[in-house]
């Protein structure tokens, strides 16, 4: 599993971590057969029945329970129409440790499309010409799913000894969903006694698994839980990777927070994390992730605009091909990996198996995975922490030793308040910029000390905002 997730720019240093796979065995649960395809030729990929059974890890999910719901009763999206319940199942029989896609676990199609809800435009709009509607909509889903595979997959590697290419293929890029917690399904992070078999046992862990960065500002914005366990050197407040694509760190754990206040669910994650497992009402396992995939933080466009080409790479990234809808620049996002594909199959994990999942749900979609030179980002010529654009904002130092009240300005380095460039950026997210510097100019008073100033120094602190 990945660890590291996207972060606001200056954190940069502070989470390079290195990727890792979990190796297990896993298959087809017995419940579950081969959907029939809904049109000739939707599935190009076989069926997962020819795979091994699974290796099943814990007592599995409860005989009866409530399973997810939607608290705001989102009308349905049009994603529905076309991505089925049979089609999930074929796509992910080994979700869930082993026991396959489940109401009573975090990973099931029921939990899938209530988090589709909250993003209406995932696998549902097509904002280019280079493709056709139906293609746009199933690529969106099938980078979406690819990360998914790196970051959460089976990935049984043992696979390519015992099946023939197509056959290992097959079965091995149909592991996506399978962990839920970092290092899973027996991670290193939770007790002995409860290893992660339930998704419950993430409520607590050891101090190797807090990701807790912190500086002035994180601590104000994102501060951590200290709470600690009943079990001596353990901790409540971990914020390893969880879910689909594994949200880590608090910053992360924060934001996905304060969406979801914006979508009015109140749930206190930075105290909590684990809840990102647990709650069901609604289910966040799958909408952390979705969210990270629908969401930009500058200077990083989000994954599912790049995919669309609703993105702005920059002159020299546009004159060498990266501009439009690709996929390369997404391994960029999710976890600063650009180093090609791997000529082996499966190959090692990382960006080359993010490339080798994402063409295959495209062939499994019946849809062209694009030029194979922007399939990476080896090439990318320019990062995105190097473009230049206004970022964040932060106190607008032109003005803090006047006697008015203080201001926030556009500042072209990272921050905890993102400012959206409308050069860069989608209308729906630069509406949000009038808030966005609100919200800056009330911590300016709040808590002024994190930006290095005071009444002495700046005297508009003296001037209230009216």
């Amino acid at each position: 599993n990945s660890r590291m997730k996207l972060t606001p720019s200056l954190l940069l240093l502070l989470v390079a971590v290195a990727a890792q796979g979990f190796r297990g065995r896993s298959g087809i649960p017995e419940d579950i057969s081969p959907p029939m395809p809904e049109a000739p030729g939707a599935y190009v990929t076989g069926s997962a029945s020819g795979c091994p059974k699974a290796a099943k890890f814990g007592p599995g999910p409860h005989a009866y329970c409530t399973g997810p719901t939607d608290p705001n009763k989102k009308p349905k999206s049009a994603l529905e129409s076309w991505f089925t319940r049979e089609m999930f199942y074929d796509l992910f029989p080994f979700a869930n440790i082993g026991w396959g896609p489940n109401k009573c676990f975090p990973y099931s199609y029921e939990a899938f499309v209530i988090a589709a809800r909250y993003f209406p435009d995932f696998g549902t709009v097509s904002p280019n010409k280079i493709y056709t509607s139906d293609q746009n909509k199933k690529r969106d889903l099938a980078a979406f799913f690819a990360h998914a595979v790196q970051e959460t997959g089976e990935n049984n590697a043992d696979l390519y000894s015992q099946f023939s290419g197509q056959q290992a293929a097959n079965c091995f890029y149909r592991g996506g969903f399978y962990n839920w917690f970092e290092g899973g399904p027996v991670s290193s992070f939770l007790d002995k006694s409860s290893p992660g078999y339930k998704p419950g046992d993430g409520n607590t862990c050891s101090i190797g698994g807090r990701y807790c960065a912190q500086s002035a500002e994180l601590n104000y914005f994102y501060g951590c839980s200290n709470a600690t366990g009943a079990k001596e050197g353990t901790y409540k407040g971990c914020y390893f990777g969880r879910g689909a694509i594994q949200i880590s760190y608090n910053y992360n754990y924060g934001m996905f927070q304060n969406w979801l206040k914006s979508q009015g669910i109140i749930v206190d994650l930075l105290a909590n994390p684990n809840l990102m497992m647990t709650k069901m009402d609604p289910p966040l396992a799958i909408m952390a992730s979705l969210w990270f995939y629908m969401t930009p933080q500058p200077p990083k466009p989000a994954m599912h605009d790049i995919v669309m080409g609703s993105w702005n790479g920059g002159e020299k990234n546009t004159a060498a091909g990266y501009s439009g809808p690709i996929f390369g620049p997404t391994s960029l996002i999710i976890n600063n990996e650009c180093n090609g594909e791997d000529a082996s199959n499966p190959g090692g994990p990382g960006e080359s198996r993010r490339i080798k999942a994402f063409k295959w749900f495209c062939q499994y979609f019946s849809v062209p995975a694009g030029p194979d030179n922007t399939l990476t980002c080896k090439t990318m010529p320019i990062k995105f922490d190097m473009l230049r654009q206004n970022q964040s904002y932060q106190p607008d130092w032109s003005s803090t030793w006047k006697e008015q009240p203080c201001a926030c300005a556009p500042a072209e380095y990272g921050g905890m308040i993102s400012y959206f460039d409308p050069n860069f950026y989608p209308a729906q997210f630069v509406k949000l910029n009038a808030d966005n510097k609100v919200e800056c100019e009330n911590s300016l008073y709040a808590n002024p000390s994190m930006y290095s100033l005071d009444v002495k120094t700046s005297p508009c602190l003296n001037h209230p905002r009216k």
